[in-house]
């Protein structure tokens, strides 16, 4: 039987979330009119859809956006589709998970959500970073936006952990165990990247993926309006990427 969480786990998760920004580490414009939200894993919490669609609000205006999830080790499947309906204008079929119960075959299929609290982000050019650490939930993301030509994947082979399981199953004695009883299959690739993983389109070592897809968003995005500033704040990124996103760390930038 699966293992119910006790009150205290329920509270104790909670408050990790809360804690933790539902996942959410980091949001920001980087020089250049470039977004960039990082994420640590797609939380279950109920208010984690009210925390993607904040951190969508404050990168809406961005010519370009970054999702960096190298040390995403997955989550709420839900909470992943929920970040990727930001990326499409109509429904769209993202995959399915296919079980066998009772000798049967079921289908549950994945589409976008038809509602999302924030902006969406539209026509805009958006990049995905991977590494082996990034599993499961984050494959999800990865992999869909891959299939669906909606974003360019930039660093390392993922994990491969595709199989889902609906939860712990207690074994008696104080022992659990988290068994795979779905496999997730996609619309465009009639499979999945388990035991694979997400293969990225531009391949290049976990630690220079950031740099490698800040320039590629600096010269594919196109300017969302006319400003001497703005053009100039991007020459001076696509000069020397690498320094623009130290000095933006570090709270400097160039005049």
């Amino acid at each position: 039987m699966q293992k119910e969480p006790t009150a205290e786990e329920k509270q104790h998760a909670r408050a990790f979330d809360l804690a933790n920004g539902h996942g959410i580490r980091s949001v920001r414009r980087l020089p250049g009119n470039i977004g960039y939200v990082d994420l640590a894993y797609f939380s279950p919490d109920l208010d984690a859809g009210t925390a993607i669609a904040a951190a969508m609000q404050l990168v809406g205006g961005t010519d370009a956006l970054i999702v960096d999830l190298r040390r995403n080790g997955g989550g709420s499947g839900e909470t992943a589709t929920a970040l990727l309906s930001y990326f499409f204008e109509e429904l769209t079929q993202l995959s399915s998970i296919v079980e066998r119960k009772n000798g049967q075959s079921l289908e549950r299929q994945k589409w976008t959500m038809p509602y999302v609290a924030g902006p969406r982000y539209l026509g805009k050019p958006v990049f995905v970073l991977t590494s082996r650490r990034t599993h499961s939930a984050a494959e999800q993301c990865a992999y869909d936006l891959k299939n669906t030509h909606r974003a360019t994947i930039v660093g390392e082979r993922s994990a491969g952990d595709a199989n889902s399981s609906t939860g712990e199953i207690a074994l008696g004695y104080g022992f659990s165990a988290l068994i795979p009883n779905g496999q997730t299959r996609s619309p465009v690739t009639h499979t999945s990247w388990e035991g694979t993983g997400v293969k990225p389109d531009v391949v290049t070592i976990a630690t220079d993926a950031l740099v490698a897809a800040y320039k590629l968003a600096l010269k594919d995005a196109a300017p969302s309006v006319e400003s001497e500033e703005l053009t100039k704040e991007r020459q001076l990124a696509l000069q020397d990427p690498q320094a623009a996103l130290a000095e933006e760390i570090n709270g400097f930038q160039k005049n």
